[in-house]
C-alpha cells in the first residue's frame, strides 16, 4: 500500500505524470462534491499546484501503513508563482505542510483525507 501512495506523490505529483492516476486512484474517489470523481479528481488538483508552484516538490517525511489506510506527513515546496489558496502570486520560496490518510481497496486509492497546517499557507 505505501508503494502505491508513493507513486502518487512520486510519479504524479513530483513529475507531472497525471497518467499515473488512472492505475492507482479509484473511479470512486472524492476530493469534492464540485469536482469530478476518480483520477480526473486528482489530475485536477494537481495541476492547481503546479499552475500555482511550477517548481513544487513533495517531500514525504512519514508514512505510516496498517490495515486499509496510509498515513502520511509532507512538506511541499515551490516558488510562488500562480493564485494558492487564494493568495496571489508573490514569486517567493513557500512551504506548506500536511498530513493526509488515504484509504485503500483492491490496490487503489478509494479516499483521502488532508489536513493542511494552515499556518504554513500564503496569505491573501
Amino acid at each position: 500500500m505505501k508503494d502505491i501512495v508513493m507513486r502518487l506523490y512520486d510519479e504524479v505529483l513530483n513529475e507531472g505524470r497525471l497518467e499515473v492516476a488512472d492505475e492507482i486512484i479509484a473511479s470512486t474517489l472524492s476530493t469534492a462534491p464540485d469536482r469530478p470523481t476518480g483520477p480526473e479528481s486528482v489530475k485536477q488538483i494537481a495541476h492547481h499546484i503546479r499552475s500555482a508552484l511550477p517548481d513544487m516538490h513533495f517531500d514525504v517525511q512519514d508514512m505510516i501503513a496498517e490495515g486499509d489506510r496510509v498515513a502520511t506527513r509532507w512538506v511541499l515546496t515551490g516558488t510562488h508563482k500562480g493564485m494558492f489558496f487564494g493568495a496571489p502570486p508573490t514569486g517567493k520560496p513557500l512551504q506548506v505542510r500536511a498530513c493526509v490518510i488515504f484509504e485503500m481497496e483492491n490496490n487503489r486509492i478509494t479516499a483521502l483525507h488532508p489536513t493542511l497546517d494552515t499556518s504554513s499557507l500564503p496569505t491573501a
